[in-house]
């Protein structure tokens, strides 16, 4: 597993295929490993770029603090494109990096291509009580890995897609359990907890002229309001609700979302 340098950590990424790049950037407590669906699938057209978020998976996770933010994320996933070649690039994020990737085409709009934002905006509607959560998931976190996975799939972003069958418990304890603990933990508290809400970042989306598709799952209700209000707000955007789909809209219908990504992209 490749490892590169940036923005004063060691970020752990695959790629496969060639084309015009795309960045997929995964969720809170998932890793790489969420787009294992995606990766092959996509790169019969692109080259397919995931990577570790910080203090996640195989990447680098400080234990100071300070190394932990929203802007932080947002500056490893720009200097990641440049360090291997990938500027301009259509970014994909799934939650914790739809924000990501929301953020790194307002703040770098000319690394950013194409945006798909899957899921993307959870707490804005109560941010209060996300902060609230997020410290729980810290303190969980902090005790040992296992606590902080039985909090986080009783959380209803993870326990709509838990309760779908064995085979989807056992892929989310996998990819929770991969992860340092207090990697978790920081960025619960010091990326999540003080974001801001999607509502408020209004101004800079009306401004965005980026090819933006909006997907979200109809029964991921956190996210139901957050997505249609970003699929309003910005300029042009396209806007697909997965039936029958959970927060996790990429595992729940693998192929439906290989091939709207594709169109997508060719169009």
């Amino acid at each position: 597993m490749p490892r590169v340098a940036v923005n004063g950590v060691q970020l752990a990424y695959e790629e496969a295929g060639a084309g015009s790049p795309l960045l997929l950037i995964h969720g809170f407590a998932c890793g790489r490993r969420v787009w294992a669906p995606q990766i092959q699938a996509l790169a019969t057209r692109h080259r397919v770029i995931a990577y570790d978020v910080r203090g996640f998976g195989r990447s680098e996770a400080p234990r100071d603090p300070a190394q932990y933010s929203q802007p932080i994320s947002v500056e490893d996933a720009h200097a990641l494109l440049g360090a291997l070649g990938a500027m301009p690039a259509a970014v994909c994020g799934l939650s914790m990096g739809g924000n990501i990737a929301l953020n790194l085409a307002l703040v770098h709009p000319e690394a950013v291509s194409a945006l798909i934002l899957c899921d993307t905006g959870v707490g804005s509607e109560d941010p209060a009580g996300f902060r609230a959560r997020c410290e729980e998931f810290a303190r969980a976190a902090e005790q040992r890995i296992e606590a902080f996975c039985e909090s986080a799939l009783a959380w209803q972003v993870f326990a709509d897609y838990v309760a779908q069958g064995d085979a989807q418990r056992t892929l989310a304890r996998q990819m929770i359990l991969a992860h340092p603990a207090h990697g978790v933990a920081l960025t619960a508290r010091h990326t999540l907890g003080p974001r801001r809400p999607v509502y408020d970042l209004e101004p800079g989306l009306s401004a965005l002229r980026i090819p933006t598709l909006v997907v979200y799952g109809e029964r991921d209700v956190g996210c139901v309001e957050s997505s249609r209000f970003l699929g309003k707000a910005i300029h042009g955007a396209c806007i697909w609700e997965v039936p029958g789909a959970t927060h996790f809209v990429n595992l729940d219908a693998p192929e439906a979302f290989n091939r709207r990504v594709l169109e997508f992209l060719g169009a």
